[in-house]
């Protein structure tokens, strides 16, 4: 039913607590990129700057995509804001799908109603949007739009970005070792693509192809494709994983159990807080500051070092961070519709355009989660 999608997952507390160190090494040029927003364009109200407050919440939006090589390879199929408290040495990840349809801007006065996940995408495609806004041009202005967009539906100011693709993802994940992982539900995906097959025919005939193509789209005309695909299955529990094996595990979309974005929102999850007890076992920061380094093409953020540094000094250590989650999903604030061409897509339960519901509810989480917090204090 939805289109094949482009997805990874990655993890808030490595880089918080890592970024630090790869620019005292060196690291910093290679993934900073600065953002063209200025006072002179719409991003920016006219009201005075605040004196920032060092422990102040910071909302920073992780981002992963295919890269190249990949069908879709700038589509960020993961949305997550990380919400950053310092002063209670908590990070609250707010995951959003990527199939929220919402008008992304193109041009200084108009918008096209595509997928959220096209935003990162829309500034590497000048031929198609020569009338981009100048703060959307250049390294950063994937970042912006897609920080924009986020904005609009959550109601949360976004800070930063921070985006790693799939290659990225696995050095990580093999050069720490692995990880272990908390599988939340076993499940079996029968169609995962195999990298390399999305052209194969699977012995049919160019006239079956186009007949096929002619009358089927999205899943069902991927299931007439089998070879294209392996199949997976994971066991409910803890699960040793390399870096192929968890790039997997994040991306599944065709499981009948949780298959879906909100299935894998529960697995990206599970994965991060794998992710930062696997910090835990690290007495030394010299490995942190290898994998940074191996990856550092296949990074980019517009955090600075100033924010860099209060992030690593004001969070305090590892161990003492907690991690909450808040998902978005059809049980709650969306709904399941299909786009004038046939997409398939999400909306805001109370109308195609008003967020509010979505904002209200995100805000009210994240006051419960503060208040349990603070009874248990």
């Amino acid at each position: 039913m939805k289109k094949k999608i482009i997805t990874g997952a990655f993890f808030v507390v490595l880089f918080l607590f890592s970024l630090i160190i790869s620019y005292l090494f060196g690291i910093y040029s290679k993934v900073h990129v600065k953002s063209n927003v200025s006072a002179n364009n719409p991003l920016v109200t006219a009201t005075p700057t605040p004196t920032p407050d060092p422990l102040g919440v910071r909302n920073i939006l992780l981002l992963g995509y295919g890269g190249a090589g990949h069908e879709g390879a700038l589509l960020t199929d993961t949305m997550i804001v990380a919400h950053v408290e310092p002063r209670n040495d908590r990070v609250i990840l707010i995951s959003i799908p990527r199939d929220i349809w919402i008008p992304i801007p193109i041009t200084s006065n108009s918008d096209k109603l595509d997928k959220i996940n096209h935003a990162y995408s829309i500034p590497y495609e000048e031929h198609k949007y020569p009338n981009l806004s100048q703060e959307f041009r250049g390294p950063a202005g994937g970042g912006t739009l897609s920080k924009l967009m986020v904005e609009k539906v959550t109601g949360l100011h976004i800070d930063n970005f921070v985006a790693i693709n799939f290659s990225g993802f696995k050095t990580i994940i093999d050069n720490l070792g692995g990880v272990s992982v908390s599988v939340p539900f076993a499940f079996t995906d029968n169609f995962y693509p195999l990298e390399g097959m999305e052209d194969e025919t699977c012995d049919k005939a160019d006239e079956d192809i186009k007949a096929l193509t002619a009358t089927m789209s999205g899943f069902l005309l991927e299931q007439q494709f089998p070879c294209r695909y392996e199949e997976l299955h994971f066991d409910k529990g803890v699960a040793q994983m390399d870096g192929e094996t968890a790039l997997k595990f994040v991306r599944s979309r065709h499981s009948d159990i949780n298959g879906s974005d909100f299935g894998r929102t529960l697995r990206q999850q599970a994965f991060i807080i794998g992710i930062k007890n696997k910090l835990l076992q690290y007495k030394s920061i010299t490995k942190i500051i290898s994998t940074i380094n191996l990856v550092s093409n296949n990074i980019t953020t517009d955090i600075d070092i100033p924010t860099a540094v209060n992030l690593l000094k004001d969070q305090g250590s590892v161990s003492d961070v907690t991690i909450k989650t808040i998902s978005l999903n059809t049980d709650n604030v969306l709904r399941e519709t299909f786009s004038g061409d046939g997409q398939y897509i999400l909306l805001p339960q109370s109308s195609d355009s008003d967020w509010s519901s979505i904002k209200d509810y995100i805000k009210e989480n994240i006051d419960k989660i503060d208040s349990k917090e603070s009874s248990l204090q």
